[in-house]
C-alpha cells in the first residue's frame, strides 16, 4: 500500500478553523435567530468544502478515465466497441 504524507494547504486549515468556531458557536448559542444564521453558515462551509473535495478527486478520475481509454485504443477493443 501506497501512502503519502502531504502537508495540509492552508486553504484546508483555515476553513476547517472557521467550520470548528462556527459549530462552537451555534452549540451554545440559544434556539431563535443567531442559531439559524449559524446554522445556515455552517452549511455553506459543507458546500464549499465537499466542492473542493470533488475537485480534488475530479483531477484523479479523469486521468483513470483517459488511462482506461488509451487500454482500450491500444488493444484495439475501442473500434470494436464502435462498431
Amino acid at each position: 500500500m501506497q501512502t503519502q504524507t502531504r502537508s495540509r494547504t492552508a486553504f484546508a486549515d483555515q476553513l476547517q478553523a472557521s467550520v470548528g468556531e462556527l459549530v462552537e458557536r451555534a452549540a451554545s448559542a440559544a434556539p431563535g435567530p443567531e442559531r439559524s444564521r449559524l446554522l445556515r453558515w455552517l452549511l455553506v462551509g459543507g458546500a464549499v468544502f465537499l466542492l473542493w473535495r470533488v475537485g480534488r478527486s475530479a483531477r484523479k478520475l479523469l486521468w483513470t478515465l483517459f488511462g482506461i481509454g488509451m487500454a482500450l485504443y491500444w488493444s484495439g477493443a475501442a473500434g470494436w466497441l464502435l462498431r
